[in-house]
């Protein structure tokens, strides 16, 4: 057979994949994960993915008084656009798993001297069900590793009548290029996984639109759209994985004495791909919500 599988092949869904994997990646190695890459955060995803997060906060056409509870803070870049549109006393309750990713949206909050922000080091999907009744709901870039459905229930049990939930999530198999290596490198040996990935990210606009709709959500905002980082080389290409999150949690999966081996089989496999493309994409793509509660 071949050595890998072909290239038009659908994206394995690896943690299908019969290995001696034991474990599953969940909350804690994301946390380690996060906690790894705090400092290169901004620079290695922001850059691009923050242009997204601005579009959807104008959409919410903030008054002001909304008390907001948002899930993966992460460095603050949400936060501290949402906080900015609000009056005292209404507050944004900012919920992160990572230590090191809040340590740097206080850093953030503080230099824009914002004191209507109470962060919390914990699990956003257990705080939601804790709080007060929101009028705003908000998450980026998270969900897919927080599950779908318990979410959006969460999130319509935790809003206030009329309160909307807004959220911009990865579509399943995005950057697809880089997972799809991934698979193959995986499917070749399987070995090299200790500990299963099964994360929930939603296969298109109408998966997004049933569990919305199931949760007792009504959509008023639904789209999808894509972010493109471009580099010179592929060695560049895994940093930004590795640096941006978007790699991170796959990274900590794998056999720790395999990784450097499997980097050289990553960056040779996506080098043999090029052919003559003028750089190397790493392309994102997303869908991108607001739902009302009725």
């Amino acid at each position: 057979g071949e050595k890998h599988l072909p290239r038009d092949h659908s994206i394995p869904r690896f943690f299908k994949i019969k290995s001696t994997a034991q474990g599953e990646v969940g909350s804690k190695e994301l946390q380690s994960a996060y906690d790894s890459v705090h400092e290169y955060y901004d620079e290695f995803w922001i850059t691009e993915a923050g242009k997204p997060v601005e579009d959807i906060i104008d959409e919410l056409s903030l008054t002001g008084k909304e008390s907001v509870f948002e899930a993966g803070c992460g460095t603050g870049f949400a936060t501290v656009l949402i906080a900015n549109r609000l009056n005292n006393p209404a507050q944004v309750t900012a919920v992160d798993l990572s230590g090191g990713m809040l340590a740097e949206a206080r850093k953030r909050a503080l230099s824009e001297s914002l004191d209507n922000i109470r962060f919390i080091e914990g699990d956003a999907l257990k705080m939601l069900g804790a709080g007060m009744p929101y009028d705003i709901v908000f998450t980026s870039w998270v969900l897919g590793y927080i599950p779908l459905r318990p979410f959006f229930h969460a999130a319509t049990g935790a809003l206030a009548d009329e309160g909307l939930l807004a959220f911009i999530v990865h579509r399943e198999n995005s950057p697809r290029e880089p997972l799809q290596i991934f698979g193959e490198l995986v499917a070749d040996d399987p070995s090299i996984l200790l500990k299963r990935v099964d994360f929930d990210f939603p296969r298109d606009m109408k998966h997004v639109e049933s569990e919305i709709v199931s949760a007792g959500l009504e959509i008023e905002h639904l789209r999808e759209g894509n972010i493109v980082f471009r580099y010179d080389t592929p060695e560049k290409v895994l940093e930004h994985l590795l640096k941006s999150g978007a790699g991170t949690a796959f990274y900590e999966a794998v056999d720790p004495a395999r990784r450097e081996e499997q980097e050289k089989q990553f960056i040779k496999i996506l080098t043999e791909r090029k052919g003559h493309k003028k750089d190397y994409e790493v392309v994102h793509d997303y869908i991108s919500c607001i739902a009302r509660k009725l």
